[in-house]
């Protein structure tokens, strides 16, 4: 029942950011300032605030969740290469369609999603699983697009060092600490941090304004690669993770961040480009839309699955 009332919400706060879109009070400027404040302000705090809900005895659980997802987006890149081969994408959109592939919408849509399920510290675990999106983000994936585009571009250290990767780290370290946070920082930063998922949802639901419907089917490869987002990949990262643990919530959580649709960043960072920035923006658009559906259906194959 929890996750049918969060995909409501969800889905009434991305048809009122397209209708703010229609209406011209929520355009692409005001939509980029946004975009800029959830991921290096808002969305940094809630992490920060959902590791005050963590016991410092879960350090093994942390400790095998940050190596399970360096290890698993790792080996992302090989896996897309698979896939966008698989689905000949044309030459100049293959690392586009890799990007797909390899990165999910983990903080706008994921974190709501699973603390929904599983609570607030969720988030806290599936930050630090996915601790590894920012660092391959912004060194392959970012090369990638260039090379679609073809540019010529250097790896630049000093993009690892984004709100949400210091966050995360900051995050990751306080039960090793053994530092308690004070309800004094802990509680704005869980107020302001609030803001996180209606913003994101207002800003998706803004975007998808932006394109017409009809354009998403256009693109057969689209289907395939919304499919493996939202479905092949979350069973094979909970069948990853069922070799490494037996604990079923962290298997489960990790699951459904991987199961969320492509990352709206995929479809930011590629909108400097004519074409790549097209089939990325209509994917995104795609995935949410059947993520509607596929992730109360991915919640319900996973509780029948591991019973959670």
């Amino acid at each position: 029942m929890a996750i049918i009332v969060t995909m409501t919400k969800l889905l009434i706060t991305l048809a009122v950011g397209f209708y703010l879109n229609k209406k011209d009070i929520l355009d692409a400027g005001t939509c980029k300032k946004l975009s800029s404040l959830v991921v290096n302000f808002t969305s940094p705090l809630l992490i920060i605030s959902s590791a005050g809900h963590v016991s410092a005895n879960s350090q093994g659980e942390l400790i095998l969740l940050l190596i399970a997802g360096l290890v698993l987006y790792c080996t992302l890149p090989a896996i897309s290469a698979v896939i966008t081969r698989l689905l000949h994408a044309p030459a100049d959109c293959r690392g586009t369609y890799r990007s797909m592939v390899m990165h999910a919408n983990v903080g706008f849509m994921g974190y709501p999603v699973v603390e929904a399920l599983y609570g607030e510290t969720a988030i806290f675990y599936t930050t630090i699983f996915n601790l590894g999106f920012n660092l391959l983000f912004y060194s392959y994936t970012l090369f990638l697009y260039d090379r679609d585009a073809g540019n010529t571009s250097r790896f630049e250290p000093k993009r690892l060092l984004n709100a949400g990767t210091m966050a995360a780290l900051l995050a990751l370290a306080i039960p090793f600490t053994g530092i308690s946070l004070p309800d004094l920082i802990l509680e704005p930063c869980s107020f302001i941090g609030s803001v996180t998922t209606p913003l994101s949802m207002l800003i998706i639901g803004s975007n998808m304004a932006n394109y017409p419907l009809h354009d998403m089917f256009s693109e057969k490869r689209i289907y395939a690669v919304t499919v493996i987002r939202l479905l092949v990949m979350p069973i094979l990262t909970a069948l990853y993770m069922s070799f490494l643990t037996d604990n079923v919530l962290l298997i489960c959580m990790t699951a459904m961040t991987i199961g969320m649709p492509i990352a709206s960043m995929v479809a930011m960072a590629s909108s400097q480009y004519e074409k790549q920035g097209r089939v990325a923006s209509i994917s995104v658009v795609m995935s949410t839309l059947c993520s509607i559906v596929t992730i109360p259906v991915l919640a319900a194959i996973l509780k029948l699955w591991f019973g959670v």
